[in-house]
């Protein structure tokens, strides 16, 4: 499993991508293109996943508040950097999961990474969620552009869709959680998750550097008798879920 991790994390510093994947990887950043350039104003209820600057409370992040902002702004401070998206790529290239879970979908920049890659491993679907209708809607719209038919949105505040979503795809090979940056949420989404998880699955965690809870939060994880390897990134922490004896690797990513 660390060997895969660590080859995930070399092809992405030595932008190693085949002609199929790069053509997928283009498709996606010109879309971003298009949202950076977008003026457009859009209301929305944040819930602390996208627009750090708010500094919203624990409190104020599970009720939500309501912001006004423009499409540009969103993608510059809330969607995945494309490096640390071409990432979560070559991680399902690397571990080519099967059913994919997303908490956080904001416009659907990393969620379009991830649905690309499982097309090009020619199986495997996304479920990614998204406390915000209208964010929702504009990522739908998105994946419809990128012709990525293989992701289902759910809208709903995670701690009130996570259960019923689980249950419904039975287990999961591959979680990307990048919402609600507070420690006891995080905790409480991966206890909820843990066990969905599949035989060597992979947990992705963003932001564990947000604030102090995010690092105590994602110490925890790693601490945890039942994840084995664990790769901290500064800004995103990988970990694998087995139960076998842990292994712990510290890298700063030079991209970030």
């Amino acid at each position: 499993m660390s060997n895969s991790l660590a080859n995930a994390c070399d092809a992405v510093l030595k932008n190693d991508i085949s002609v199929e994947e790069k053509a997928w990887i283009e498709k996606i950043e010109g879309l971003r293109e298009q949202l950076r350039r977008s003026s457009t104003e859009i209301s929305i209820v944040d819930y602390g996943a996208g627009l750090p600057t708010l500094g919203l409370t624990p409190t104020e992040m599970y009720q939500g508040r309501k912001v006004t902002t423009t499409i540009q702004e969103l993608c510059r401070t809330a969607s995945l950097p494309p490096k640390w998206a071409l990432l979560l790529f070559r991680l399902l290239r690397q571990f080519r999961p099967t059913v994919c879970l997303e908490l956080g979908t904001c416009l659907g920049i990393s969620t379009a990474y991830q649905a690309a890659a499982l097309k090009l491993n020619r199986g495997g679907r996304i479920v990614t969620c998204e406390g915000d209708e209208s964010l929702a809607s504009l990522a739908k719209q998105n994946f419809e552009r990128l012709t990525l038919e293989n992701v289902l949105v759910r809208v709903g505040r995670f701690q009130d869709v996570l259960g019923e979503v689980l249950r419904e795809i039975g287990h999961v090979d591959f979680v990307f959680m990048d919402g609600h940056h507070e420690e006891q949420a995080t905790l409480t989404y991966f206890r909820q998750m843990y066990p969905y998880f599949a035989a060597n699955s992979v947990l992705v965690l963003d932001d564990i550097s947000w604030s102090e809870g995010m690092r105590r939060a994602w110490d925890l994880i790693v601490a945890d008798e039942r994840t084995e390897v664990s790769v901290d990134l500064y800004r995103a922490g990988i970990c694998t879920i087995t139960g076998s004896p842990r292994e712990r690797i510290r890298i700063k990513m030079p991209f970030d």
